[in-house]
Formats: structure tokens, sequence, C-alpha cells
């Protein structure tokens, strides 16, 4: 850089260091307002949910208190419990109407006190959770509510009493459910509830703060339809997967509207819309919350989940409060900032302002000295950088005029070398000397301009190919005269001749070439990618290399998209794939992607894969041939360990059972010793067969060795299915065999081994199976009989 800049370089550095500390201390600045904005909200976020868990604290402890006081005093006085032992245990229609009569006449005193201490449903259940009186709704009862109400099926399970929160068909509350005890034995059970509305009139602030109860959708649905439904819940943006409960809303109850707090519907409805993102993973999240937001006013929403009587949160209590001194903590905010930014623009600015009188002049100057050198350096270097030199002729007999570097592109020195017209066709190559001489000629005779390409050999030996162009000049005295170029070309030609080596022998590759741009569509692509792919020329030009290759659809396959990613991040990537024609059938390929940049920073991929089916089909008859018996076709011991120890895995993850039946022929011997290895082969393939179809497809037959095989079960219902199935084998074996010489007949011995009753491991299931076998073989060995020709 001249020397004149440096001044300019200095202005700068001082610039950007104003301007930094500048910038620094209004970004304190605004941090230190907006944490303090932050911690406002965080502080009244954690107070009005501290509120809103005290609040339902007092209502749980009321509640339980207030439902053990009547329990203890009416539900379970001897007369109670003695009349739901005789329902309990009657099954007489006009018996069981009588005793509800009874009890529905001495409790209806009680329960019209119990509603005005807040009680909303008073419910008498026999064992199994069988409706027996509801005193809301005397007439309706003997509905199973086994698996509708998860608290009664507790309730029957442990004998324990049971309290949480509930959903129902028309009101949801808070459920006290009692079992009664008649001489020790359970005889039902009693529910208590309170709505949520009881929470609202007697346990909350209703002078400002507003309170709703919100449930999941998807419990909704699947306990309420139809008009109930529509009635009693309400959609919510709060997030839409939730439904709130019209019942106890307060804009649909105005007693419950709070009438300091004066909130409307649509407010509500517009601050629930503005939060539903935020509150949606906290939600999801189980755990109580607040949010604090501005917009449609400042309020902060408070949630606190209600759990069930399993224990698990199945409906959220929403507490809306307004706070206006976040809107005036959010307002002082921004006056701070913009008062700050206001002051910090003005210092910067008066320094700028300054700064400027003293190095304008400078910097113009500065800037002209620049453009001056750099465009004295930009002349000197264009004629190096192209290799390019220029000349005068005065035709093949006159004179000729080199610049230096003609000189040095034909490697003389211009101390030494005369430029003439024979000197110069002395560096010509020999093999061009004549086509240089004509086209020299030629132009200087009819004035048509001179354009060759040819050869230089240099006195040190090096070949180099030049380009030179030239125009006919006439003079006033007629005399002709050519001024030209002379150009090294020499790289350019080397990078045309290696150009067509390339693609000569990519051509020629028996692999499939490609080159794609960044968004997948083809560039280039060789024969054998036309051939592999079943396109022609025309039809690649339109092809995506997304849509000619997919995942293999092996367990540890990587599909297109994913090598694509890793090639373009890794720069490189190897693996298999399947390549798709034209009639949608897969062939599998081994493909290698490389990503090249290109000099002005664009990037393309490179793709080379060769067909490995071959590779395939032999590992497949490689792994068939070790994993299967060659005889009969069926599983060898290894394959069968494999299957059966997988078998375990799976019936211990689901809790199934797993069976092994373990098969050994009898009578097989004199057969193969009697009419040859061939007709015993026969029989072996045939009974193989046989008990492959009569096992299902999940199940596995394999051949041990000799005449034992095994038989794995997956997944049987039972014991006694493992002996159904192995009664069937032994009915499928003993059919007649059809040979040559007649039918033949054999027997089967079957020992059984169940996991995991019988054990845990393969090796211990075949072991028992095996001592099963055997035991049986030794029970039918006084009746065994030889083969039966027929």
């Amino acid at each position: 850089m001249p020397q004149t800049q440096a001044p300019i370089r200095r202005l700068y550095l001082r610039h950007a260091l104003v301007f930094l500390t500048v910038l620094v201390g209004f970004s304190v600045l605004v941090w230190t307002f907006t944490d303090s904005h932050r911690e406002l909200k965080r502080s009244l976020g954690k107070e009005a949910l501290s509120h809103l868990v005290m609040e339902y604290d007092l209502l749980k402890g009321y509640q339980r208190t207030l439902a053990e006081e009547v329990v203890i005093a009416h539900l379970r006085a001897p007369a109670v419990v003695d009349l739901m032992h005789r329902a309990a245990t009657t099954e007489d229609q006009a018996e069981l109407a009588r005793l509800r009569e009874q009890l529905h006449t001495r409790l209806v005193p009680a329960y019209e006190r119990m509603k005005g201490n807040g009680f909303r449903q008073l419910h008498f259940h026999l064992p199994g959770a069988v409706s027996f009186l509801r005193f809301h709704l005397p007439g309706s009862f003997g509905d199973d509510l086994w698996d509708v109400r998860a608290g009664l099926r507790l309730v029957n399970e442990t004998r324990r009493p049971v309290f949480g929160f509930e959903e129902g068909r028309v009101y949801n509350g808070f459920r006290h459910i009692y079992p009664l005890m008649h001489a020790g034995e359970f005889v039902g059970s009693v529910e208590a509830s309170f709505s949520f509305r009881t929470f609202l009139m007697h346990h909350v602030d209703p002078d400002a703060s507003l309170y709703r109860l919100i449930l999941p959708r998807s419990l909704v649905d699947s306990t309420v339809w139809g008009e109930a439904r529509e009635r009693y819940y309400a959609s919510t943006p709060l997030p839409p997967e939730f439904l709130r409960d019209q019942e106890a809303d307060p804009f649909n109850n105005p007693g419950l509207l709070p009438p300091a707090g004066n909130w409307t519907s649509d407010e509500i409805d517009a601050l629930e819309a503005t939060v539903a993102e935020r509150a949606a993973g906290k939600l999801a999240a189980g755990r109580p919350f607040s949010l604090v937001s501005l917009d449609p006013s400042p309020v902060v929403i408070s949630a606190l989940p209600v759990e069930n009587t399993l224990g698990d949160a199945s409906a959220w209590v929403l507490r809306y409060q307004r706070v206006p001194e976040v809107a005036t903590s959010w307002r002082w905010m921004w006056l701070k900032i913009g008062v700050a930014l206001g002051l910090l623009l003005l210092v910067l600015g008066t320094l700028l302002v300054l700064d400027r009188r003293d190095y304008l002049g400078d910097r113009l100057r500065a800037r002209l000295l620049a453009d001056l050198h750099d465009e004295h350096q930009r002349l000197e270097q264009a004629q190096w950088i192209a290799r390019l030199g220029s000349w005068e002729s005065d035709g093949p007999e006159g004179e000729i005029q080199w610049s230096d570097q003609i000189y040095d592109i034909f490697g003389v020195s211009p101390n030494t070398f005369r430029p003439t017209h024979e000197s110069f066709m002395g560096l010509v190559h020999p093999a061009d000397r004549e086509r240089v001489e004509q086209a020299t000629r030629r132009s200087f005779a009819t004035g048509a301009p001179y354009l060759i390409e040819h050869r230089v050999l240099r006195p040190d030996g090096e070949v180099r190919h030049v380009m030179e162009r030239g125009v006919i000049e006439v003079g006033e005295d007629g005399r002709r005269q050519m001024i030209g170029t002379v150009q090294d070309v020499s790289e350019q030609r080397a990078l045309a001749e290696t150009r067509l080596e390339s693609e000569a022998i990519i051509e020629s590759a028996h692999e499939a070439i490609f080159v794609c741009d960044t968004k997948g569509h083809l560039q280039r692509c060789n024969a054998s990618f036309l051939r592999l792919a079943g396109v022609d020329q025309t039809e690649a030009k339109s092809l995506t290399v997304r849509t000619v290759f997919r995942a293999t659809g092996r367990e540890d396959g990587v599909d297109f998209e994913a090598a694509w990613r890793e090639a373009r991040e890794q720069g490189y990537w190897e693996g298999e794939l399947s390549l798709i024609d034209r009639q949608d059938s897969d062939t599998p390929v081994r493909l290698s992607l490389t990503a090249l940049t290109l000099d002005w920073g664009e990037w393309r991929m490179v793709g080379l894969f060769s067909d490995i089916s071959d590779i395939h089909d032999r590992e497949q008859r490689m792994w068939h041939r070790a994993h299967h018996d060659p005889l009969t076709g069926a599983a060898n011991r290894v394959l069968f360990y494999e299957r059966l120890n997988r078998a375990i895995v799976e019936a211990e993850r689901h809790g199934d059972l797993a069976a092994v039946l373990y098969l050994d022929l009898d009578g097989f011997k004199p057969i193969n010793d009697t009419y040859g290895h061939d007709v015993g082969d026969h029989m072996l393939v045939t009974l193989v067969r046989r008990l492959q179809e009569a096992t299902r497809e999940t199940d596995s037959v394999a051949r041990l060795g000799g005449d034992e095989f095994a038989v794995l079960l997956v997944r049987p219902t039972d014991a006694d299915d493992v002996r159904k199935v192995a009664q069937k084998l032994r009915d499928e074996v003993g059919r007649p065999v059809l040979v040559e010489e007649g039918t033949l007949r054999v027997a089967v011995s079957i020992g059984s081994a169940v996991y995991p009753a019988d054990g845990v491991t393969a090796d211990v299931l075949l072991q028992v199976a095996d001592e099963a076998m055997y035991q049986e073989k030794a029970r039918r060995r006084q009746d065994a009989a030889g083969p039966d020709l027929s």
C-alpha cells in the first residue's frame, strides 16, 4: 500500500475503535434494561403460579376432609353397609330394586346437606364397578363402569380409597371413592364427587383473576360424544389439542366471572392464541408453568396439572391474572433504550464530523495515487499473464520487430538473437514450417488476415504451441506491412489433449460415470451409465440422480439423500444403493460420490458405480449353503440357533411363549439300510416338506443331523397348543411315503420344551426337549415296529 494511504488506514482504525466502544456500551445498556424486564416477568409468573398451587392444595385438603367426614358419618354406617352387602349377594332384580329404594330413602337427607357443602354427586357401586345407585340420577343404574372409570377399577383391585380428578360425560370433578367392607368382605364402593365449579366458588380469588379448566381432546373424545360433547366442551387455541370445560367456564356462568377483572371472551381467546405455541411444549411436559404475555393485554397465565385417580396428569387448571406493571416496565424499557441510543449516536456523529475535515483531502489524494499505481501494474502484468507478445513484419524478405514477451515465448535472448524471417522460420517446428510459410506469403499477397496455430522448437529442445494473428496495413507508398500478436497456448493445448484422453477413458470404462450439478440434474454421463440406467442420451438430459437411486431395503441400507449429504459435507461417500431403470426394477450397485469445487466457487458431484448383482447372488448362495441342510433345504443347526435366540428375545420383550420340539424318526435306519440311501433321502425330503406344511410360516423346521429334527414354535398360545402341534406332526410323519418299491412308514418320537417354563436359553430348551424325546422313545420302544412295505 502506498505511504499516502497510511493516515487513512489509521483514521479508519480509530473510527472502528470508537464505533466498537459505542456498540459495546449500547449493548450493555440494552442487556441491563431487558434483563430487568425479564426478571420482573419471571417474578410475577412465579408468584402467580405459587398462588394457584396454594389454592389447589387448599381445595384438595378441604374436599378430602369433608368427604371423609361424610363417609364416616353416613356412608359407612352399618345399615348402609348391610344394604350394600345384601345387594352384592343377590341377583334378584326385584330385591335389588327394593334395596336401592331403601338406600335412597335413607340417604336422601344426607345427600341434600352434602350438596349444600359443594358435593355434586353421590354414587354407589357394586363389586366389579357396576352402578347401583346415582343420587343425582336415581333412574340410571346397572351400567358397567370397569373400562371407563379407572378410579373404580383401582378401588376394586386394591380395596383402598382413591382420590383424584376424573373427567365425566356431563361434568368434570374431583372424585373421592371409598371401598365398602362387610365383615372383611368387599361389597362395593361409594363415590362422593365435587365439581370444578366448587373450586371456583369456594377456594379461589375471584375478585380479579379468571379460572378455566382444560382437558386433552383425545380424553374427551373417548368418553363424551353426541350432544353432551357439543354442550359441555369447546375448543381452545391453548393449544388446539385441548378442550375447555364449558360447564365451569366463567363466560357461561356469569356468577363465576371476576367482577373487577373486566374480562371478555374475545380477549381470552386472543390471549390463548398468542401464547399457544409457547404453551404447547410446556403442556406436553406435564409440569406446572406460567407465561406472561403483553398481547392483547398484559396478563400472566398460570397452569397447574391436575392428577387423576391413577396419579397421571389428565387436566389443567388455568389462572389468568392481569399484570399492568409488565406493560409499564415494557414501555419504560424501550424509552430508556431510545434515550441511550440517541445520546450514543449524538456522540458518535460528533466524532465523525470532526474527523472528516482532517482526512478528506488526504483520502482523495490517496485514492488517485492508488488508482494510478494499480493501472500501471495491470498494464505491466496483462501481457505476462496472457503470454502475449506483439510484432511487426515487412514481409518474407524484410525485417521483423518483436516485443520482449516474444523473446521469452521463443526461448531466445534479445541480446543474442536477431529476428528475421529466416531466423523466425528456424524456430518453427520442422513439421509446421511449410504451412507457416504458405500462410505468411498468402496474407502478404492477398491482404487477408493472418491466423495460424503452430509449434515452436526452442533452442533448449522444448516444444511450445503458439497462436499467431496479424493484419495487413498498406502505407501511402504502397508498401505492405503486417502487424500482429503471438500468444503461447501450450497450456490450453495440453488441457485440450488431456480432456480428449479423459473423455476416451470415461466412455470406454466398464463402470458407469456421471456428473451432476448441485440440484442433482445430470450434466454428463458415459455409455455404461446409459446402458445400466436403460435410457438413451436424450432421456438422460432430463434425469436427476435422485430419481435414479434409492435405498437397498436392507436394515443397514442408506438412502440416496443421506449419501448425497455426506458426500457434500465430507467430500466423499461410498456404499451400496439400488439403481432404478426405466422399468422400475432395482439393480444393486456399488456407488462412490465425490464433491468437486470449481474455481469460481460452484461445485459438482461426480459419481461412479458398477453392477454388483453377481456379487449379491454369490453372497446369497453362500449364506443359504451355510445355513440350510443341503439335502432337505431345511434350516441347519446354526440357523435354528439364530432363530431360537431371536424368538427368546422377542418372547421376553412381549411376554409371549416360545417352544422347541425335538424329533427323532423311529424305524428310519432299517429303511435306509434295506432300500438304500436314495430311498432314505427321498423319505427325509418328503417328511421335511410335510413338517413345513404342517407348521406356520413364522415357525421353523430344522434338520439337526441324520434323522433328528427340531421345530421352533413362535408365540404358541399355551402348553396345550404345543402338544396339539406335536400330535399333528406325529400324524403327518406317520402317513405312508410313496416310493418305487411301494409305500413306507416311519414313526417319530417328539420331545418339547416351552420358554420360559422349561428354560430361558437356547441350549437349555434344546436339552430339555431332547430328554423329553428320549423319554417318549423309551415308552414306545417296546411297541416300535419295522418298516411297513405294502
